[in-house]
């Protein structure tokens, strides 16, 4: 199929490129594209994307050969990605998108390259943080575990976690899973604002204005992933506890080579195979054990994957120890990618 057939009529004119609306009909371009690069991190695909830009207005073009993927927010354009492409077309497109930015924004400061991949680092020949003419920040890395030890919970470092899971397990006895389904969004809907009232409780002052706006676009990301469920090629669970919904969770397959391998440079530091991702998980948690309960369910449905990438840890210290508890096997190393202007 043509790229022009992709492209939609309405777009947005920056030094003389058309960025086009980063839209759900943008998904087959972008995944023809992503293949090339076989990062086995959750940034690198479509539906990742699409669900967290609520917030933002996403833009993309097709330049060098490589899909370039935009954030507008306020005056400042950045990118999301790097260019996604070959790799001898990757350095000439990166280049263009810095004009592109630098046209737009009032310093070429703001202009800024997030979620870059190891590898992406290699093409450009940067070999530390502070190699010219690029300046490189790391960014928080994605978790990602061994899917049989998600699984199995063997040994002594997953004691609570088979703890709290039997505990529950015998105090809600009727409880059961159910394949993720367009039944169930109206209880998605319902549990989210039942979480919301709980954690009221414990917050006072300024840390509820945050806590609102984080919620907000957890909120939205849901939503618009129900939206586009099946088209996303999305998968999950819920738990149903008395007939009702008390946990569900959703995610996807990180996609790869015909060898079911993705690049060892790609972002980890070490070389998996196929990797499930989860991308959103909520259960109420007035019922102990129930998050570690789905979370070994769900990762059962991703048996025949080596690996669970399960993202960030968004910079909050007890989503990082949570992550950690749950021993990851790798951590997906991820930069930002900004021009050196020191002296330039």
């Amino acid at each position: 199929m043509p790229v022009n057939e992709f492209f939609p009529r309405h777009y947005l004119a920056i030094e003389g490129h058309r960025l086009y609306p980063f839209t759900i009909e943008a998904k087959p371009l972008f995944d023809r594209y992503v293949r090339l690069i076989q990062a086995p991190l959750s940034d690198y695909t479509f539906a990742n994307n699409i669900i967290w830009l609520s917030q933002k207005s996403g833009f993309y073009q097709i330049i060098e050969d490589c899909f370039c993927l935009f954030s507008l927010n306020g005056n400042c354009l950045t990118m999301l990605l790097p260019p996604l492409g070959h790799r001898e077309n990757q350095a000439r497109a990166l280049e263009r998108c810095f004009e592109i930015m630098d046209g737009y924004n009032p310093s070429p400061y703001l202009s800024e390259v997030q979620f870059v991949y190891r590898d992406f680092l290699n093409m450009l020949g940067v070999s530390d943080e502070t190699s010219s003419p690029w300046l490189i920040e790391r960014s928080l890395p994605d978790y990602i575990y061994r899917t049989e030890d998600l699984i199995e919970l063997k040994g002594n470092a997953y004691k609570t976690k088979r703890s709290e899971i039997n505990q529950f397990r015998r105090a809600h006895p009727d409880h059961h899973m159910e394949v993720l389904g367009p039944q169930h969004w109206d209880g998605i809907r319902e549990l989210i604002n039942t979480w919301l009232k709980n954690r009221l409780q414990y917050l006072t002052g300024d840390a509820i204005a945050d806590f609102f706006y984080t919620v907000e676009q957890e909120r939205q990301a849901v939503e618009r992933a129900l939206a586009h469920y099946d088209t996303l090629g999305l998968t999950g669970l819920a738990l149903i506890i008395g007939g009702r919904l008390e946990g569900f969770t959703f995610g996807e397959r990180i996609m790869t080579d015909r060898d079911g391998q993705v690049s060892p440079e790609a972002g980890c530091r070490e070389r998996p195979s196929d990797v499930g991702n989860v991308l959103v998980e909520k259960t109420n948690f007035a019922i102990p054990g129930s998050a570690q309960y789905l979370f070994r369910e769900y990762a059962k449905t991703f048996r025949d994957c080596t690996f669970i990438n399960v993202g960030d840890d968004l910079g909050l210290e007890n989503l990082r120890r949570v992550k950690m508890s749950y021993r990851p096997a790798l951590f997906g190393d991820k930069v930002s990618v900004k021009h050196n202007l020191i002296g330039a």
